[in-house]
């Protein structure tokens, strides 16, 4: 049932890409990203026929943590392990040009942009069970590639991928011992050392 499914729907998308090939100006879609789970919105507008300026917003879904996935699972070196919720509240608004520059392959594109957004955690300490805020805010920068979002009128999908230079956080803790302010500053310092991350994300949008 499950594959028959697929085909349908394949089959269905395939044909609507194929019927609707008069060029389109704008489209509007919707996306979700990966790994760090993501919904969005998206506004396309054509600047010219090989060129696509591209306005998101998107919200994460927050991820738990456990005392099985601490948060530096295979850090020998931290103090402790911690277990809480990341991507509490966090959303993003992002402005990206997309420039396809094969003549032969229009569905390739190579994207760069930037954006602002807010990314926050709470986390619990294993050892020490205090809690930590993890805050990150500001601006942000992305490169990728993609395939697909042809700018025709009626149905179209696309595929991007890429790295994400965050804006790195700040940590608060709310506990009052010199352990809890160092825990607090390893865990700065720490996501201060991780400052790409990857970023996939998957469109359906229509053309008009």
């Amino acid at each position: 049932m499950k594959k028959s499914t697929f085909i349908f729907l394949f089959a269905f998308g395939f044909g609507l890409t194929s019927y609707a090939q008069d060029y389109a100006k704008n489209s509007f879609g919707i996306n979700t990203s990966g790994p760090f789970q993501g919904f969005g919105l998206q506004w396309n507008h054509q600047l010219t026929e090989k060129t696509t300026f591209t306005a998101y917003y998107g919200q994460a879904v927050a991820q738990e943590w456990t005392s099985d996935n601490p948060y530096y699972p295979n850090d020998d070196q931290s103090g402790q392990g911690y277990s809480g919720e990341t991507f509490q509240n966090s959303s993003w608004t992002s402005f990206i040009l997309n420039f396809r520059p094969l003549d032969n392959f229009q569905a390739f594109r190579v994207a760069s942009g930037l954006g602002v957004g807010r990314l926050g955690g709470t986390l619990k300490g294993l050892t020490d069970e205090n809690t930590y805020f993890i805050n990150g805010a500001g601006p942000f920068a992305y490169m990728g590639i993609g395939y697909g979002l042809k700018p025709v009128k009626g149905f179209q999908w696309g595929i991007d991928i890429g790295w994400i230079r965050g804006p790195g956080f700040t940590t608060q803790t709310d506990g009052v011992d010199a352990a809890a302010a160092a825990a607090s500053l390893e865990l700065t310092a720490r996501n201060h050392e991780l400052p790409f991350f990857p970023n996939a994300q998957i469109t359906f949008a229509w053309g008009f």
